[in-house]
């Protein structure tokens, strides 16, 4: 049974070409706590649609379609306008972005001692490709399991859509309405997009950039939500810098892999 806890909790994603990973992402922040999520579909040309048609007619969805290249920025700010008061907290994160407590407990109480900011700021947990070359039907938090050292500067963020006027740099950071701030994990202020003292201790998100090297192939051809272009990263670079992102096994994603099918069952019956 699903906990119920005094805050709502929302998430808004642009997608495209993303029917192989939406279900597992749904799932997973399910079970996290958040009972809300407006997806916007960016010209994807896959079969989303009958993927994420359970969770419609469950009403737990909301599905756009939103055309266009370098849309993400507009998207947000959509996003923002159209939250119901009812929502205390939108999450802006990516379907390769995974955002949890290390510790399992629901997202909605690990945010209860933020309530007097406009948003927390989460710091990424950069996963690479672990050395898969295929892709598997396997959920990516099962299939990747190693990351970098240490949390990365870049952040993503959980907001107040009350409280937030636009979104600054995409997910990064947002302009926030006067008498507020953005803060981290651990209370202090955060303006920026990247954080010069990351942690990841009570709230993290597992960013899988790379996944495997086939499905990394079709990711790199694919236009940047944000910019509209494919990404300008050499393929050289990006193996260089997987070889940083796959030093250290964590598994830590896959403490949820119960909770997951246990839900699957509970609102699917499969």
């Amino acid at each position: 049974m699903k906990e119920t806890h005094s805050f709502m909790l929302a998430a808004c994603l642009c997608f495209r070409d993303s029917s192989a990973y939406l279900h597992e992402w749904l799932l997973f922040h399910w079970v996290q706590g958040i009972e809300r999520f407006y997806l916007f579909d960016n010209e994807s040309v896959d079969d989303f649609q009958r993927v994420l048609r359970p969770w419609i007619e469950a009403s737990i969805v909301s599905l756009r379609s939103w055309p266009g290249r370098g849309q993400q920025q507009a998207i947000y700010d959509h996003c923002l306008s159209i939250t119901p008061p009812e929502i205390d907290w939108l999450a802006f994160i990516d379907d390769d972005e995974f955002l949890f407590n290390p510790d399992g407990e629901p997202l909605p109480k690990v945010l209860a001692p933020f309530q007097a900011h406009a948003g927390v700021a989460v710091s990424w947990a950069l996963y690479g490709s672990s050395d898969v070359v295929k892709q598997t039907d396997e959920w990516v938090i099962e299939r990747f399991v190693r990351r970098a050292p240490g949390p990365d500067p870049h952040v993503k963020c959980i907001v107040n859509p009350q409280r937030v006027l636009r979104s600054r740099v995409i997910g990064h950071m947002f302009e926030v309405r006067p008498g507020f701030q953005i803060v981290d994990e651990r209370g202090r202020p955060v303006a920026e997009p990247r954080h010069e003292d990351p942690s990841i201790s009570r709230l993290r998100i597992n960013h899988y950039l790379v996944k495997s090297w086939e499905e990394f192939a079709r990711r790199r051809a694919r236009p940047q939500a944000n910019t509209g272009i494919p990404t300008p990263h050499t393929l050289a670079q990006w193996r260089e810098w997987d070889r940083t992102w796959s030093e250290v096994e964590d598994p830590i994603a896959r403490q949820f892999v119960p909770r997951m099918h246990e839900a699957q069952r509970s609102l699917f019956g499969r």
